[in-house]
Protein backbone atom coordinates (compact mmCIF):
# COMPACT_ATOMS: atom_id res chain seq x y z
CA UNK A 1 0.00 0.00 0.00
CA UNK A 2 1.17 3.32 -1.07
CA UNK A 3 2.01 5.80 2.06
CA UNK A 4 -1.12 8.70 2.82
CA UNK A 5 0.45 11.99 1.52
CA UNK A 6 -2.90 14.00 2.00
CA UNK A 7 -5.60 12.97 4.15
CA UNK A 8 -8.48 15.80 5.04
CA UNK A 9 -11.32 14.82 8.08
CA UNK A 10 -14.11 16.32 8.96
CA UNK A 11 -13.90 19.46 6.40
CA UNK A 12 -16.98 21.90 7.30
CA UNK A 13 -16.76 25.31 5.13
CA UNK A 14 -19.40 27.90 6.15
CA UNK A 15 -19.75 30.89 4.14
CA UNK A 16 -22.71 33.24 4.65
CA UNK A 17 -26.45 31.50 4.00
CA UNK A 18 -24.34 28.51 2.70
CA UNK A 19 -22.95 25.24 3.87
CA UNK A 20 -20.36 24.64 0.92
CA UNK A 21 -18.75 21.35 2.57
CA UNK A 22 -20.42 19.41 5.55
CA UNK A 23 -18.23 16.71 6.77
CA UNK A 24 -16.13 15.56 3.86
CA UNK A 25 -13.19 13.23 3.95
CA UNK A 26 -10.32 13.30 1.35
CA UNK A 27 -7.52 11.21 1.11
CA UNK A 28 -4.79 10.95 -1.33
CA UNK A 29 -1.81 8.38 -1.93
CA UNK A 30 1.95 8.80 -2.99
CA UNK A 31 2.08 8.88 -6.86
CA UNK A 32 -1.69 8.74 -7.66
CA UNK A 33 -4.18 10.17 -9.91
CA UNK A 34 -6.84 10.77 -7.86
CA UNK A 35 -9.97 12.48 -9.26
CA UNK A 36 -11.99 14.74 -7.85
CA UNK A 37 -15.39 15.00 -9.31
CA UNK A 38 -18.87 16.42 -8.84
CA UNK A 39 -21.65 19.06 -10.59
CA UNK A 40 -20.18 22.67 -10.28
CA UNK A 41 -21.54 24.33 -6.87
CA UNK A 42 -20.72 20.47 -5.62
CA UNK A 43 -18.00 21.61 -3.38
CA UNK A 44 -14.79 20.69 -5.22
CA UNK A 45 -13.63 24.53 -5.88
CA UNK A 46 -13.91 25.19 -1.95
CA UNK A 47 -12.10 22.02 -1.12
CA UNK A 48 -9.18 23.11 -3.63
CA UNK A 49 -8.88 26.01 -2.08
CA UNK A 50 -8.63 24.97 1.64
CA UNK A 51 -6.22 22.56 0.06
CA UNK A 52 -4.26 24.79 -1.04
CA UNK A 53 -4.50 27.80 1.84
CA UNK A 54 -7.03 30.23 -0.07
CA UNK A 55 -9.72 29.44 2.42
CA UNK A 56 -9.76 28.02 6.05
CA UNK A 57 -12.25 25.41 7.13
CA UNK A 58 -14.40 25.89 10.09
CA UNK A 59 -14.02 22.59 11.20
CA UNK A 60 -12.01 19.57 10.31
CA UNK A 61 -8.66 18.67 9.99
CA UNK A 62 -5.81 18.26 7.45
CA UNK A 63 -2.48 16.31 7.06
CA UNK A 64 0.23 16.21 4.61
CA UNK A 65 2.49 13.25 5.61
CA UNK A 66 0.71 12.15 8.70
CA UNK A 67 1.55 15.52 10.33
CA UNK A 68 -1.47 18.30 11.37
CA UNK A 69 -1.08 21.21 9.33
CA UNK A 70 -2.56 24.59 9.15
CA UNK A 71 -2.84 26.45 5.99
CA UNK A 72 -3.32 30.53 6.91
CA UNK A 73 -2.06 31.40 2.92
CA UNK A 74 -1.32 29.76 -0.60
CA UNK A 75 2.71 30.30 0.22
CA UNK A 76 1.78 28.05 3.02
CA UNK A 77 0.56 25.08 0.79
CA UNK A 78 3.46 25.88 -1.45
CA UNK A 79 6.23 25.54 1.18
CA UNK A 80 4.05 22.00 2.44
CA UNK A 81 4.68 20.77 -1.57
CA UNK A 82 1.38 21.62 -2.66
CA UNK A 83 0.85 23.25 -6.48
CA UNK A 84 -1.63 23.74 -8.40
CA UNK A 85 -2.57 24.40 -12.30
CA UNK A 86 -5.66 26.56 -12.68
CA UNK A 87 -8.05 26.32 -15.45
CA UNK A 88 -7.39 29.71 -16.09
CA UNK A 89 -3.30 29.87 -16.85
CA UNK A 90 -0.72 31.64 -14.44
CA UNK A 91 1.66 32.61 -16.28
CA UNK A 92 3.57 36.02 -17.36
CA UNK A 93 3.23 36.42 -21.02
CA UNK A 94 6.29 38.90 -21.69
CA UNK A 95 8.48 36.80 -19.43
CA UNK A 96 10.55 33.57 -20.65
CA UNK A 97 10.36 30.17 -20.21
CA UNK A 98 12.83 29.42 -17.46
CA UNK A 99 11.49 33.13 -16.08
CA UNK A 100 8.18 31.51 -15.97
CA UNK A 101 9.35 28.44 -14.57
CA UNK A 102 11.31 29.88 -11.93
CA UNK A 103 9.79 32.54 -10.56
CA UNK A 104 8.96 31.53 -7.40
CA UNK A 105 12.80 30.59 -6.48
CA UNK A 106 14.03 34.49 -7.40
CA UNK A 107 10.94 36.57 -6.62
CA UNK A 108 12.31 37.11 -3.02
CA UNK A 109 15.75 38.10 -4.69
CA UNK A 110 15.02 41.32 -6.11
CA UNK A 111 17.78 43.54 -4.90
CA UNK A 112 20.09 41.48 -6.00
CA UNK A 113 21.37 41.37 -9.31
CA UNK A 114 19.70 38.24 -11.26
CA UNK A 115 22.23 35.93 -12.83
CA UNK A 116 19.53 35.17 -16.43
CA UNK A 117 22.33 32.13 -17.65
CA UNK A 118 21.69 30.16 -13.89
CA UNK A 119 17.57 30.94 -14.21
CA UNK A 120 18.41 29.35 -17.92
CA UNK A 121 20.70 26.27 -16.85
CA UNK A 122 18.16 25.73 -13.54
CA UNK A 123 14.76 25.40 -15.66
CA UNK A 124 16.48 22.91 -18.40
CA UNK A 125 16.35 20.08 -15.94
CA UNK A 126 11.83 21.39 -15.87
CA UNK A 127 11.42 21.58 -19.14
CA UNK A 128 13.30 17.99 -20.27
CA UNK A 129 10.62 16.50 -17.62
CA UNK A 130 7.40 17.63 -18.69
CA UNK A 131 8.53 16.77 -22.45
CA UNK A 132 8.72 20.59 -23.73
CA UNK A 133 10.76 21.12 -27.02
CA UNK A 134 11.71 24.95 -26.33
CA UNK A 135 14.68 26.87 -25.50
CA UNK A 136 14.77 28.16 -22.14
CA UNK A 137 14.83 31.88 -23.16
CA UNK A 138 12.00 32.09 -25.74
CA UNK A 139 8.76 34.05 -24.96
CA UNK A 140 6.03 32.57 -23.35
CA UNK A 141 3.29 34.55 -25.52
CA UNK A 142 4.29 32.58 -28.20
CA UNK A 143 3.77 29.43 -27.20
CA UNK A 144 0.65 27.47 -28.05
CA UNK A 145 -1.78 26.85 -24.66
CA UNK A 146 -0.77 23.10 -24.86
CA UNK A 147 2.95 24.58 -24.23
CA UNK A 148 1.52 27.12 -21.72
CA UNK A 149 0.10 24.09 -19.69
CA UNK A 150 3.45 22.72 -19.46
CA UNK A 151 4.95 25.05 -18.50
CA UNK A 152 2.75 25.74 -16.03
CA UNK A 153 3.62 22.04 -14.81
CA UNK A 154 7.20 22.40 -15.15
CA UNK A 155 6.37 26.10 -12.77
CA UNK A 156 4.91 23.66 -10.18
CA UNK A 157 7.72 20.54 -9.93
CA UNK A 158 10.66 23.15 -9.88
CA UNK A 159 8.92 23.94 -6.13
CA UNK A 160 9.27 20.40 -5.47
CA UNK A 161 5.96 20.12 -5.32
CA UNK A 162 4.82 16.29 -4.62
CA UNK A 163 0.95 17.33 -4.71
CA UNK A 164 -0.24 18.79 -7.74
CA UNK A 165 -3.51 19.87 -8.42
CA UNK A 166 -4.83 19.89 -11.80
CA UNK A 167 -8.13 21.94 -12.56
CA UNK A 168 -9.73 21.10 -15.87
CA UNK A 169 -6.12 21.28 -17.55
CA UNK A 170 -7.24 20.14 -20.86
CA UNK A 171 -10.30 22.33 -21.22
CA UNK A 172 -8.23 25.06 -24.16
CA UNK A 173 -6.51 22.80 -25.57
CA UNK A 174 -5.98 20.94 -28.88
CA UNK A 175 -6.42 16.83 -28.49
CA UNK A 176 -2.83 15.74 -29.68
CA UNK A 177 -1.46 18.97 -27.15
CA UNK A 178 -3.95 17.01 -24.49
CA UNK A 179 -2.79 13.22 -25.25
CA UNK A 180 0.44 14.74 -24.36
CA UNK A 181 -0.48 16.56 -21.45
CA UNK A 182 -2.22 13.14 -19.85
CA UNK A 183 0.68 10.82 -21.03
CA UNK A 184 2.89 13.12 -18.93
CA UNK A 185 0.91 13.10 -15.91
CA UNK A 186 1.02 9.25 -15.77
CA UNK A 187 5.12 9.33 -16.29
CA UNK A 188 5.27 11.83 -13.36
CA UNK A 189 2.94 9.89 -11.34
CA UNK A 190 5.31 6.64 -12.00
CA UNK A 191 7.85 9.10 -10.23
CA UNK A 192 6.12 9.28 -7.03
CA UNK A 193 4.32 12.69 -7.89
CA UNK A 194 0.83 12.51 -6.51
CA UNK A 195 -2.48 14.29 -8.72
CA UNK A 196 -5.83 15.55 -7.70
CA UNK A 197 -6.94 15.51 -11.04
CA UNK A 198 -10.38 17.64 -11.42
CA UNK A 199 -12.22 17.69 -15.08
CA UNK A 200 -15.89 17.44 -16.18
CA UNK A 201 -15.17 15.08 -19.08
CA UNK A 202 -16.09 11.26 -17.70
CA UNK A 203 -13.87 9.93 -20.67
CA UNK A 204 -10.65 11.73 -19.71
CA UNK A 205 -11.11 10.63 -16.30
CA UNK A 206 -12.20 7.21 -16.46
CA UNK A 207 -9.21 6.72 -18.97
CA UNK A 208 -6.45 8.79 -16.84
CA UNK A 209 -7.49 8.45 -13.39
CA UNK A 210 -6.35 5.54 -10.36
CA UNK A 211 -8.84 6.55 -7.68
CA UNK A 212 -12.30 8.75 -7.78
CA UNK A 213 -13.59 11.10 -5.23
CA UNK A 214 -17.32 12.36 -5.75
CA UNK A 215 -18.68 15.32 -3.74
CA UNK A 216 -22.45 16.11 -4.17
CA UNK A 217 -23.96 19.46 -2.36
CA UNK A 218 -20.98 19.66 -0.23
CA UNK A 219 -21.09 16.18 1.35
CA UNK A 220 -19.16 13.07 0.42
CA UNK A 221 -21.04 10.38 -2.39
CA UNK A 222 -20.20 6.84 -0.69
CA UNK A 223 -19.57 4.04 -2.55
CA UNK A 224 -21.93 0.85 -1.58
CA UNK A 225 -19.79 -0.63 1.12
CA UNK A 226 -19.40 2.89 2.53
CA UNK A 227 -16.06 4.01 0.86
CA UNK A 228 -15.56 7.53 -0.03
CA UNK A 229 -13.11 6.86 -2.93
CA UNK A 230 -13.28 3.86 -5.55
CA UNK A 231 -10.67 2.74 -7.65
CA UNK A 232 -11.42 3.50 -10.88
CA UNK A 233 -10.72 0.25 -13.05
CA UNK A 234 -14.02 -0.76 -10.87
CA UNK A 235 -16.06 2.64 -12.04
CA UNK A 236 -18.23 2.25 -15.24
CA UNK A 237 -19.45 5.74 -17.06
CA UNK A 238 -22.98 4.90 -15.39
CA UNK A 239 -22.23 4.66 -12.05
CA UNK A 240 -19.94 7.54 -12.01
CA UNK A 241 -22.48 9.86 -13.59
CA UNK A 242 -24.98 8.60 -11.27
CA UNK A 243 -22.64 9.09 -8.20
CA UNK A 244 -22.57 12.79 -9.70
CA UNK A 245 -25.80 13.27 -10.35
CA UNK A 246 -28.27 10.84 -8.84
CA UNK A 247 -29.35 9.29 -11.66
CA UNK A 248 -28.86 6.65 -14.22
CA UNK A 249 -28.90 8.85 -17.33
CA UNK A 250 -27.29 11.95 -19.47
CA UNK A 251 -29.44 14.35 -21.55
CA UNK A 252 -30.11 12.21 -24.59
CA UNK A 253 -29.93 13.30 -28.09
CA UNK A 254 -32.10 15.55 -29.59
CA UNK A 255 -34.33 14.22 -32.24
CA UNK A 256 -33.66 15.35 -35.80
CA UNK A 257 -35.29 17.96 -37.69
CA UNK A 258 -34.95 19.08 -41.20
CA UNK A 259 -34.35 22.75 -42.21
CA UNK A 260 -34.05 22.71 -45.99
CA UNK A 261 -37.80 24.23 -46.46
CA UNK A 262 -36.55 27.03 -43.70
CA UNK A 263 -35.62 30.64 -44.36
CA UNK A 264 -31.94 31.44 -44.72
CA UNK A 265 -31.79 34.18 -41.61
CA UNK A 266 -27.78 34.61 -42.17
CA UNK A 267 -25.83 33.88 -44.99
CA UNK A 268 -21.80 34.80 -45.39
CA UNK A 269 -20.29 34.65 -48.99
CA UNK A 270 -16.52 34.19 -49.12
CA UNK A 271 -16.59 36.14 -45.89
CA UNK A 272 -12.51 37.33 -44.35
CA UNK A 273 -11.47 39.26 -41.97
CA UNK A 274 -8.23 40.69 -40.40
CA UNK A 275 -7.76 38.07 -37.83
CA UNK A 276 -10.01 35.13 -40.72
CA UNK A 277 -7.98 35.99 -43.50
CA UNK A 278 -9.33 32.80 -45.84
CA UNK A 279 -12.82 33.46 -47.31
CA UNK A 280 -15.87 31.23 -45.84
CA UNK A 281 -19.42 30.48 -47.22
CA UNK A 282 -22.31 29.22 -45.04
CA UNK A 283 -26.00 29.06 -44.00
CA UNK A 284 -28.02 29.79 -41.02
CA UNK A 285 -31.73 28.64 -40.89
CA UNK A 286 -34.29 29.81 -39.41
CA UNK A 287 -35.20 28.05 -36.23
CA UNK A 288 -31.94 25.92 -36.64
CA UNK A 289 -29.25 25.31 -34.00
CA UNK A 290 -26.19 24.62 -36.15
CA UNK A 291 -22.46 23.39 -34.98
CA UNK A 292 -19.52 24.61 -35.69
CA UNK A 293 -16.89 22.28 -34.86
CA UNK A 294 -13.13 22.00 -35.20
CA UNK A 295 -9.78 21.24 -33.50
CA UNK A 296 -8.57 24.27 -31.47
CA UNK A 297 -7.09 27.21 -33.39
CA UNK A 298 -9.05 25.99 -36.25
CA UNK A 299 -10.03 29.53 -36.83
CA UNK A 300 -14.41 29.25 -35.58
CA UNK A 301 -14.06 32.34 -32.95
CA UNK A 302 -12.63 34.75 -35.33
CA UNK A 303 -15.24 33.85 -37.86
CA UNK A 304 -17.86 34.43 -35.19
CA UNK A 305 -16.02 37.91 -34.21
CA UNK A 306 -15.83 38.62 -38.48
CA UNK A 307 -19.72 38.27 -38.31
CA UNK A 308 -21.08 40.31 -35.57
CA UNK A 309 -18.66 43.36 -36.40
CA UNK A 310 -15.75 42.63 -33.73
CA UNK A 311 -13.17 42.21 -36.50
CA UNK A 312 -12.99 44.70 -39.71
CA UNK A 313 -14.34 42.54 -42.76
CA UNK A 314 -11.19 42.55 -45.38
CA UNK A 315 -13.86 41.20 -48.42
CA UNK A 316 -16.58 39.11 -49.18
CA UNK A 317 -20.65 39.89 -47.80
CA UNK A 318 -22.40 39.22 -44.80
CA UNK A 319 -26.49 39.01 -45.39
CA UNK A 320 -28.78 38.96 -41.79
CA UNK A 321 -32.20 37.94 -43.02
CA UNK A 322 -31.75 38.52 -46.64
CA UNK A 323 -30.61 42.37 -46.18
CA UNK A 324 -26.86 42.95 -46.99
CA UNK A 325 -25.08 44.15 -43.41
CA UNK A 326 -23.68 47.47 -43.96
CA UNK A 327 -23.11 48.71 -40.27
CA UNK A 328 -19.45 48.31 -38.85
CA UNK A 329 -19.03 47.45 -35.23
CA UNK A 330 -20.90 45.01 -32.80
CA UNK A 331 -23.69 47.67 -31.18
CA UNK A 332 -24.59 48.74 -34.51
CA UNK A 333 -24.93 45.26 -36.37
CA UNK A 334 -26.06 43.92 -32.93
CA UNK A 335 -28.95 46.22 -32.49
CA UNK A 336 -30.18 46.40 -35.75
CA UNK A 337 -30.18 43.23 -36.94
CA UNK A 338 -31.09 41.41 -33.33
CA UNK A 339 -27.77 39.30 -33.05
CA UNK A 340 -25.92 38.60 -30.24
CA UNK A 341 -22.65 36.62 -29.32
CA UNK A 342 -21.41 34.71 -25.94
CA UNK A 343 -17.90 34.78 -25.49
CA UNK A 344 -16.13 31.83 -24.64
CA UNK A 345 -14.34 33.53 -21.97
CA UNK A 346 -17.35 34.28 -20.20
CA UNK A 347 -15.17 35.82 -16.65
CA UNK A 348 -12.84 38.46 -19.21
CA UNK A 349 -15.40 38.98 -21.90
CA UNK A 350 -19.19 37.88 -21.06
CA UNK A 351 -19.57 38.51 -17.10
CA UNK A 352 -18.65 41.45 -14.92
CA UNK A 353 -17.60 38.80 -12.08
CA UNK A 354 -17.41 41.93 -9.05
CA UNK A 355 -21.46 43.02 -9.47
CA UNK A 356 -24.12 41.40 -8.86
CA UNK A 357 -26.63 38.77 -10.42
CA UNK A 358 -29.33 41.38 -11.36
CA UNK A 359 -26.71 44.35 -12.73
CA UNK A 360 -25.03 41.53 -14.95
CA UNK A 361 -28.24 40.38 -16.38
CA UNK A 362 -29.52 43.44 -17.03
CA UNK A 363 -26.68 45.10 -18.30
CA UNK A 364 -27.10 44.26 -22.36
CA UNK A 365 -30.64 45.91 -22.03
CA UNK A 366 -30.36 49.29 -20.22
CA UNK A 367 -32.67 51.01 -22.24
CA UNK A 368 -34.81 48.87 -21.90
CA UNK A 369 -34.48 49.24 -17.73
CA UNK A 370 -35.72 53.03 -18.12
CA UNK A 371 -38.42 54.54 -16.10
CA UNK A 372 -39.38 57.72 -14.80
CA UNK A 373 -37.58 60.35 -16.41
CA UNK A 374 -34.98 57.79 -18.16
CA UNK A 375 -33.62 57.27 -14.97
CA UNK A 376 -33.25 52.81 -14.11
CA UNK A 377 -36.33 51.92 -12.81
CA UNK A 378 -35.19 49.18 -10.05
CA UNK A 379 -38.32 47.09 -10.23
CA UNK A 380 -37.70 46.05 -14.10
CA UNK A 381 -34.18 45.11 -13.66
CA UNK A 382 -35.46 43.03 -10.64
CA UNK A 383 -38.24 41.39 -12.80
CA UNK A 384 -36.42 41.02 -15.71
CA UNK A 385 -33.85 39.38 -13.69
CA UNK A 386 -35.97 37.24 -11.49
CA UNK A 387 -37.79 35.71 -14.63
CA UNK A 388 -34.30 34.83 -15.80
CA UNK A 389 -33.23 33.20 -12.53
CA UNK A 390 -36.29 31.19 -12.80
CA UNK A 391 -36.24 30.23 -15.82
CA UNK A 392 -32.55 28.97 -16.11
CA UNK A 393 -32.93 27.69 -13.13
CA UNK A 394 -29.72 29.85 -11.26
CA UNK A 395 -29.11 28.77 -8.30
CA UNK A 396 -27.85 31.73 -5.65
CA UNK A 397 -29.46 32.24 -2.72
CA UNK A 398 -30.33 35.96 -3.73
CA UNK A 399 -29.61 38.22 -6.96
CA UNK A 400 -27.53 40.59 -5.40
CA UNK A 401 -24.75 37.50 -5.25
CA UNK A 402 -21.91 38.48 -6.64
CA UNK A 403 -21.50 36.54 -10.19
CA UNK A 404 -17.57 35.86 -8.72
CA UNK A 405 -19.20 33.80 -6.12
CA UNK A 406 -21.30 31.61 -8.46
CA UNK A 407 -20.35 28.10 -9.65
CA UNK A 408 -19.09 27.79 -13.27
CA UNK A 409 -22.43 26.59 -14.39
CA UNK A 410 -24.42 29.29 -13.09
CA UNK A 411 -22.01 32.04 -14.12
CA UNK A 412 -22.76 30.28 -17.69
CA UNK A 413 -26.44 30.25 -17.17
CA UNK A 414 -26.17 34.55 -15.83
CA UNK A 415 -24.15 34.95 -19.38
CA UNK A 416 -26.82 33.32 -21.16
CA UNK A 417 -29.35 35.46 -19.48
CA UNK A 418 -27.62 38.26 -20.74
CA UNK A 419 -27.75 37.43 -24.43
CA UNK A 420 -31.20 36.49 -23.82
CA UNK A 421 -32.55 39.58 -22.43
CA UNK A 422 -31.12 41.22 -25.86
CA UNK A 423 -34.14 39.25 -27.44
CA UNK A 424 -31.81 37.90 -30.64
CA UNK A 425 -33.39 36.43 -33.49
CA UNK A 426 -29.82 34.94 -34.11
CA UNK A 427 -27.42 33.31 -31.06
CA UNK A 428 -24.06 32.83 -31.30
CA UNK A 429 -22.66 30.84 -28.40
CA UNK A 430 -18.90 29.81 -28.14
CA UNK A 431 -18.01 26.86 -26.08
CA UNK A 432 -20.82 26.93 -23.83
CA UNK A 433 -20.06 24.16 -21.51
CA UNK A 434 -16.50 24.14 -20.59
CA UNK A 435 -15.59 23.40 -17.89
CA UNK A 436 -19.51 22.31 -16.81
CA UNK A 437 -20.61 19.40 -15.19
CA UNK A 438 -22.85 16.89 -16.86
CA UNK A 439 -26.34 17.96 -15.08
CA UNK A 440 -25.53 21.69 -16.04
CA UNK A 441 -24.55 21.11 -19.56
CA UNK A 442 -27.76 18.96 -19.83
CA UNK A 443 -29.97 22.07 -18.81
CA UNK A 444 -27.91 24.07 -21.18
CA UNK A 445 -28.44 21.87 -24.08
CA UNK A 446 -31.87 22.15 -23.39
CA UNK A 447 -32.09 26.08 -23.34
CA UNK A 448 -30.60 26.57 -26.54
CA UNK A 449 -33.14 23.54 -28.19
CA UNK A 450 -35.97 25.80 -26.18
CA UNK A 451 -34.93 29.08 -28.17
CA UNK A 452 -34.80 27.33 -31.52
CA UNK A 453 -38.27 26.37 -30.89
CA UNK A 454 -39.53 29.34 -30.43
CA UNK A 455 -38.11 30.54 -33.84
CA UNK A 456 -34.60 31.82 -32.90
CA UNK A 457 -31.72 30.59 -34.68
CA UNK A 458 -28.18 29.57 -32.93
CA UNK A 459 -24.77 28.54 -33.86
CA UNK A 460 -22.92 26.24 -30.95
CA UNK A 461 -18.86 26.27 -31.35
CA UNK A 462 -17.67 23.98 -29.66
CA UNK A 463 -14.62 21.85 -29.50
CA UNK A 464 -17.49 18.52 -27.54
CA UNK A 465 -17.71 16.15 -30.05
CA UNK A 466 -20.64 14.52 -28.13
CA UNK A 467 -21.80 17.73 -27.25
CA UNK A 468 -22.40 18.21 -30.99
CA UNK A 469 -23.76 15.34 -31.97
CA UNK A 470 -26.40 15.47 -29.07
CA UNK A 471 -27.87 19.07 -29.88
CA UNK A 472 -26.82 20.26 -33.33
CA UNK A 473 -29.16 19.83 -36.54
CA UNK A 474 -26.24 20.71 -39.09
CA UNK A 475 -22.61 20.82 -38.62
CA UNK A 476 -20.02 22.64 -40.13
CA UNK A 477 -16.56 21.50 -39.79
CA UNK A 478 -13.64 24.55 -39.50
CA UNK A 479 -10.02 22.94 -40.43
CA UNK A 480 -6.98 25.43 -40.64
CA UNK A 481 -9.11 28.86 -40.88
CA UNK A 482 -11.15 27.62 -43.63
CA UNK A 483 -14.55 25.60 -43.89
CA UNK A 484 -13.55 22.03 -44.57
CA UNK A 485 -17.01 20.67 -45.37
CA UNK A 486 -20.72 20.53 -43.75
CA UNK A 487 -22.85 17.56 -42.65
CA UNK A 488 -26.69 16.82 -41.86
CA UNK A 489 -26.37 15.22 -38.08
CA UNK A 490 -28.02 11.94 -38.16
CA UNK A 491 -27.34 11.83 -34.21
CA UNK A 492 -25.64 8.56 -34.77
CA UNK A 493 -22.27 9.16 -32.63
CA UNK A 494 -20.08 6.67 -34.22
CA UNK A 495 -20.97 7.21 -37.67
CA UNK A 496 -20.92 11.15 -37.03
CA UNK A 497 -17.80 11.35 -35.30
CA UNK A 498 -15.98 9.30 -38.56
CA UNK A 499 -17.23 11.57 -40.92
CA UNK A 500 -16.42 14.92 -38.82
CA UNK A 501 -12.95 13.80 -38.29
CA UNK A 502 -12.36 12.28 -41.73
CA UNK A 503 -13.14 16.51 -42.77
CA UNK A 504 -10.10 17.35 -40.21
CA UNK A 505 -7.93 14.71 -41.93
CA UNK A 506 -8.42 15.49 -45.20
Amino acid sequence: MSKTVLELRNITKIFPGVKALDNVDFVVKEGEIHALMGENGAGKSTLIKIITGVHKQNEGKMFVNGKEVSFNSPRDAFNAGINVVHQERNLFPTFTVAGNIMIEHYTDKMIKKINQREINRAAEKYIEMVGLNVPPDKSVESLSAGQQQLIEIAKALSSNAKIILLDEPTSSISVNEAEMLLNLIKKLRDQGISFIFVSHKIEEVLGLADTVTVLRDGKNVRSADGEISSPIKDMTREELITRMVGRTKEFQSLEMRDFDKSDVVLEAKELRSVDSPKPKSFKLRKGELLGWYGLVGAGRTEFARAIIGYDPILGGELYINGQKVKEKGIDRIQNKHKIYYLSENRKEEGLFLDHNIKSNITSSVLKKMRGFLFFLSPKKEQETAEMFRKELQIKTPSLKQYVRNLSGGNQQKVALSKGLAVDPDILIIDEPTVGIDVKTKAEIHRIMYDITEKGKSVICITSDMPELVQIADRIIVFRDGRIAGELINDKDYDHMSKEIMNLIMA
